[in-house]
């Protein structure tokens, strides 16, 4: 009985991770350029059967539970979306933007939501500003004239050239690290690569990649999940009381 105890009690931990999990998604099915978290589970070690008083030995075994294994984002592109908003920029395609945070940092985003500043600077909601490469040591100020930005990333001020906007990706799925704010720093002794098959659109954003369909049934069947090993404890603990009031009698 201690077995189905710590197999019910594992189960209804693991459930309550992806139950947090899934909701956050949910919660974030708005948010520009959002990358949905996904979490796995792991077998816990397996116990034999197998007893020296037993009268047949079969070489069973049983499962002493299952745990959370560590989350990871899914980095699927979301849909793209027409604001008409010139600042604002899209990725079609792998890769992330650099933004250079308040105190000189850099982080990566796919939220493309930028705004341009009183510096003339492509900035975010909080004012990290977007990484770019100077041209041709051009005054890189949007502000000063008409901006267009080609697919290749390249800034033209009344179509004159005077930057171009980088993408980068990381090697493994697990070299960037979540920062908030919807932005990912990378891990120590991670390796950046510059992007160069994807294409930048102006005038648009990435919506989240939240499927809202999806998180209801992951979120439906992981309460289904807690509330069947609920029942599994709830049932234990009635066998240990009548148990109990057998040897009391």
């Amino acid at each position: 009985m201690y077995n189905i105890m710590k197999n019910s009690v594992s189960a209804m931990s693991a459930s309550q991770g992806k139950i947090e999990v899934t909701s956050n998604n949910m919660v974030n099915v708005q948010t520009t350029g959002y990358k949905k978290l996904d979490i796995g589970f792991l077998d816990l070690y397996n116990e034999t059967l197998d007893r020296s008083y037993y009268p047949h030995n079969n070489n069973n075994n049983t499962g002493t539970g299952v745990k959370v294994s560590q989350s990871f984002r899914n980095l699927s592109q979301g849909a793209i979306k027409d604001t008409g908003i010139k600042s604002n920029l899209a990725i079609d395609g792998d890769g992330f933007f650099r933004v250079i945070n308040q105190n000189g940092t850099f982080s990566y985003t796919r939220n493309g939501e930028f705004n341009v500043d009183s510096n003339g600077d492509l900035v975010d909601d909080k004012g990290n500003k977007l990484d770019i490469q100077v041209i041709n040591g051009n005054d890189v100020n949007l502000s000063k004239g008409e901006v267009s930005i080609n697919k290749l990333g390249e800034i033209f001020v009344d179509k004159e050239e005077v930057g171009k906007i980088n993408l980068y990706k990381v090697q493994g799925d697990k070299d960037f690290i979540p920062a908030g704010d919807n932005l990912f720093n990378l891990r120590d002794g991670a390796k950046i690569e510059l992007v160069t098959n994807s294409n930048i659109l102006q005038g648009y954003v990435e919506m989240s990649n939240v499927n809202m369909e999806t998180e209801m049934t992951d979120l439906i069947i992981a309460q289904r999940s807690f509330q069947f090993n609920s029942k599994g404890l709830q049932a234990t603990d009635d066998m240990w009381s009548m148990i109990n009031n057998l040897q009391s009698r």
